[in-house]
């Protein structure tokens, strides 16, 4: 009877250890996920409305880097601009990346362009959870009080000038 309580002692402590081993294998690891705050942000660019050329990153640009500027407000509600935004891309897959500097739920910015009428882009901005972190992201945006569109990070929001 000794002998029969051990062997199943023994079959319970293995049975727990091979449980939790398998648990343990489907659990992901978010340690390894670095703690970095991300903003918001939308990617655009300025199109010629007859043409579609690209106003700035084309062969022949109509406009240069120094034309364009995001005005937007702080924090503080004061005004504060951007000029020119940030862009990546490479060669003609270039575009501008306005990145959201504070948090909220909804962020308007004005794009303006030298001598052109300026537009009025609203971002709405939600929460999106993961396994391992809650972040900030755009998930509609509209220009000149037009439909809003669905935005997803790798959108670029077309305006056409």
């Amino acid at each position: 009877m000794k002998n029969l309580t051990l062997y199943c002692a023994g079959f319970f402590l293995l049975s727990v250890i091979i449980s939790c081993s398998k648990n343990k294998d489907q659990k992901t690891n978010c340690s390894l996920v670095p703690a970095v705050l991300i903003l918001p942000g939308f990617n655009f660019q300025m199109v010629d409305k007859t043409s579609g050329g690209d106003l700035f990153f084309s062969s022949k640009p109509a406009y240069s880097l120094n034309d364009i500027k995001v005005v937007f407000k702080t924090g503080m509600n004061k005004i504060d601009s951007i000029a020119p935004p940030q862009r990546t891309g490479t060669g003609a897959g270039q575009h501008f990346v306005y990145v959201i500097p504070f948090n909220k739920t909804a962020d308007t910015c004005y794009i303006k362009i030298k001598n052109l009428k300026t537009d009025t882009v609203i971002s709405t901005i939600a929460k999106v959870k993961t396994e391992c972190s809650t972040n900030d992201v755009v998930i509609k945006v509209q220009v000149n009080k037009n439909t809003p569109v669905a935005y997803s990070n790798t959108d670029v929001v077309v305006i056409r000038k």
